[in-house]
């Protein structure tokens, strides 16, 4: 025996799981970012049941309708606006490029600049995709009345201008 601890012993497995007790989580629920992340992880494990599309993230969507309602927008001004690194940006970018999502188009006015639009192809994914982001929102924002979601958009909004 290599005295090594066997990953994923169903053994231990099954300990686990005939004597379920309560696990202490401390401080865990009074802190922000606990918290947040949690909501994090339910909303993005909805999204991926309700797209179920791997390239979709929310910053895919995010981009995307930033480009629709921002035809040629610069590649540094989603940047900003996404709070993304640039070189994400471009990486993103090329991920659409390759779907035939979005294309880049040198601006008359700045050679230097190159705007970003949507592709027809880019369009009609967006539509079907907003679609089924809103039924993702929905099953959310049902858990708040209106006056609870705008407060707790205006919550979040201090952490993040």
């Amino acid at each position: 025996m290599s005295g090594k601890k066997e990953r994923g012993s169903s053994r231990a497995g099954k300990a686990r799981a005939a004597n379920p007790r309560p696990i202490a989580v401390g401080v865990l629920p009074n802190l922000i970012g606990y918290n947040i992340r949690r909501a994090q992880i339910a909303l993005w494990r909805d999204l991926t049941r309700t797209v179920g599309h791997r390239e979709i993230r929310p910053a895919v969507f995010s981009l995307l309708i930033l480009v629709e309602a921002n035809p040629g927008i610069a590649q540094i001004e989603l940047s900003e606006q996404l709070d993304i690194d640039k070189a994400a940006i471009v990486g993103l970018i090329h991920r659409l490029q390759r779907n035939d999502w979005v294309v880049r188009k040198r601006s008359l006015e700045d050679r230097r600049r190159q705007g970003i639009f949507l592709t027809s192809r880019g369009q009609d994914f967006l539509d079907r995709f907003r679609t089924q982001m809103l039924e993702h929102e929905k099953r959310f924002s049902r858990l708040f009345t209106r006056e609870e979601l705008a407060q707790l958009f205006a919550y979040l909004r201090r952490i993040h201008p």
